[in-house]
């Protein structure tokens, strides 16, 4: 099994709080990084390798503020990931957490779930 994957938040980036000894997966704050890529490809290759022998279950919660155009794909791709654990007839489930009154989270949130094949639950802070 892979090891945890913890990364602190910065003004741009989110915390990523990934606990392999749980399978409760957070990313946190706001996704403005000046290089998307940079910042998100290290990470998805993270989850590549704990999807070849995950957990029994994984919960994915996603708790961001904002995020640019940039890392919205970066985040598309990232969630996609978790489809093989499904695919593989495994339990992994997206919690996609927005505020009441934040219309563009709470839509980015439904435009991946409609995409996704990953279980995805919409909760309001």
């Amino acid at each position: 099994m892979v090891d945890s994957l913890r990364i602190e938040a910065t003004e741009d980036t989110p915390e990523i709080d990934f606990d392999t000894t749980t399978g409760v997966f957070k990313v946190t704050g706001r996704a403005l990084p000046e290089n998307a890529h940079e910042f998100f490809k290290p990470i998805e290759e993270w989850v590549q390798s704990y999807v070849e022998s995950p957990l029994e279950s994984t919960v994915v919660e996603m708790r961001i503020d904002y995020f640019n155009s940039a890392a919205t794909r970066y985040i598309f791709n990232l969630l996609m990931c978790f489809e093989d654990i499904v695919d593989d007839g495994g339990d992994a489930k997206v919690i996609w957490y927005y505020k009441e009154d934040d219309d563009m989270i709470e839509t980015k949130g439904e435009e991946l779930a409609s995409i996704l094949e990953v279980p995805f639950e919409m909760k309001t802070l």
